[in-house]
């Protein structure tokens, strides 16, 4: 069940190179026989605009020729593309056939033929990494803090990052450089081709997920996979803990997501959702009277701004409230009992998602954990607080103080809301029941990708 033989080494991040800057050894050539065919073919009206705009930048200077003949890496890249099905991706939307062919017309060594493959390797390279980084619609992430988004590795960026290696090769292991999530979906979707296993689409499915994840995701982490309805704690690629999480209902799922978890705080209020306001808390009030209020540690406030003020629950029209007519802000006080527990975790999102505790410790004994309204609720809150902020944070948030203590982390650390039906454990392929719904459209908008890719 678990995701922890999903941890490899973190990988090193793809580099995202400046398109459109020359390089030394551009500005220092000669231009050759090979650079003026080079040239005059992407001028052309009918030139690949990204091709041109790539090798006018580096003074029309070959990428994969020289010398009179094609370098050694152009059947590696070859190769690389020949097992592109191993990624979720069509061999043949990047012709390896005529790449082999032009490369051998190429040992010719006339400029001509040099051209032709030189400009065909391109663009095999182009396309090929491109889609390697980018995920479908359906599989893609919110990520609330820009700087966990994949670098946009457009077509010229893949050329870019090859040139600007030290080697080729150097260049080519970059452009495939993926998460170590992304690298054990893969190794498992090439087994299951390679039997002929029945759980082809699914896996295709979750590495179109992983394929979304940044290639590093950082030194320590923090992994929620919303349909395993864990949460696993990394450090250096490695789990260092684990526990069970309640996750969101069907009606209120919890989201793909990546952000910086950049504090905690202690002894929170819960602030009722308005929709539950009016559903559960306004009608018990109505039916039961202000004693329901008070035994639940309740208090209105005028507004959702920091400077609310406090309402007399007696003025309240609370059958307006249960009806829709009227909102009204509801929260419940630090305690014991409050909904949130003892700690929340922060990770700033337009959602209002975050991780807390929780004092209903039932709901962690089901295999089936499925009763938040969105957030992620936390099996062991204060364990994920000594590893967050220290043993001697911890235990001072714990003991009585002021509402809402905040205490900010050293530094931010990444969290990953992730939702895989399907992945490889210690114990063999792992499948999760898709709760939320959402393998079918992504599996059909996988199909529909790859039958577009036939037809051409």
């Amino acid at each position: 069940m678990a995701l922890i033989a999903l941890a490899g080494g973190l990988a090193a991040p793809v580099s995202t190179p400046v398109a459109g800057s020359p390089s030394a050894a551009a500005a220092a050539a000669r231009p050759g026989p090979v650079s003026e065919i080079l040239a005059r073919r992407l001028a052309a009206p009918a030139a690949d605009a990204d091709l041109a705009a790539f090798y006018a930048a580096r003074g029309d200077l070959p990428l994969w020729t020289g010398g009179g003949r094609v370098a050694p890496e152009a059947d590696r890249l070859i190769a690389r593309l020949q097992t592109a099905a191993a990624d979720g991706l069509d061999p043949q939307a990047y012709r390896p056939g005529d790449l082999k062919t032009a490369v051998r017309r190429a040992a010719s060594g006339r400029p001509a033929d040099l051209v032709t493959a030189e400009l065909a390797l391109s663009a095999a390279l182009a396309a090929w990494g491109a889609d390697l980084h980018r995920p479908k619609p359906a599989a893609d992430l919110l990520y609330s803090d820009p700087q966990l988004r994949p670098p946009a590795l457009s077509r010229r960026a893949v050329l870019e990052t090859v040139a600007r290696a030290p080697s080729r090769q150097a260049g080519l292991s970059q452009v495939a450089q993926m998460n170590p999530i992304y690298q054990r979906l893969r190794a498992a979707l090439a087994e299951e081709q390679a039997r002929g296993g029945p759980h082809l689409a699914l896996l295709r499915a979750n590495l179109e997920r992983a394929r979304a994840l940044p290639t590093d995701l950082g030194r320590r982490h923090i992994l929620v996979d919303v349909a395993a309805q864990r949460l696993w704690t990394y450090e250096d690629g490695r789990p260092v803990d684990n526990m069970k999480v309640v996750v969101g209902k069907p009606a209120d799922p919890t989201p793909s997501m990546a952000a910086l978890v950049r504090y905690a705080v202690f002894r929170p209020y819960w602030n009722v959702p308005p929709d539950l306001v009016a559903k559960s808390t306004a009608p018990k009030v109505v039916a039961q009277g202000l004693g329901y209020f008070r035994r639940q540690r309740l208090e209105a406030l005028s507004d959702w701004s920091e400077q609310a003020r406090r309402l007399d629950p007696a003025k309240v029209d609370w059958p307006a409230v249960a009806a829709g007519r009227q909102p009204l802000r509801v929260r419940q006080l630090p305690g014991r009992d409050n909904m949130m527990g003892q700690v929340k975790f922060m990770f700033p999102n337009q959602l209002g998602v975050y991780l807390h505790d929780s004092p209903l410790r039932a709901l962690f004994t089901g295999e089936e954990r499925l009763a938040s309204a969105g957030c992620v609720r936390l099996e062991d809150a204060p364990g994920l607080a000594r590893w967050l902020l220290g043993p001697g944070v911890t235990e001072a948030g714990r003991k009585p103080g002021p509402p809402e203590t905040r205490a900010d982390l050293a530094e931010p650390v990444p969290v990953y809301l992730v939702y895989f039906t399907a992945a490889p454990t210690e114990q063999g392929l792992s499948l999760r029941p898709d709760v939320y719904h959402r393998d079918p459209a992504l599996i059909a908008e996988l199909e529909a990708g790859s039958t577009r890719l036939a037809s051409r």
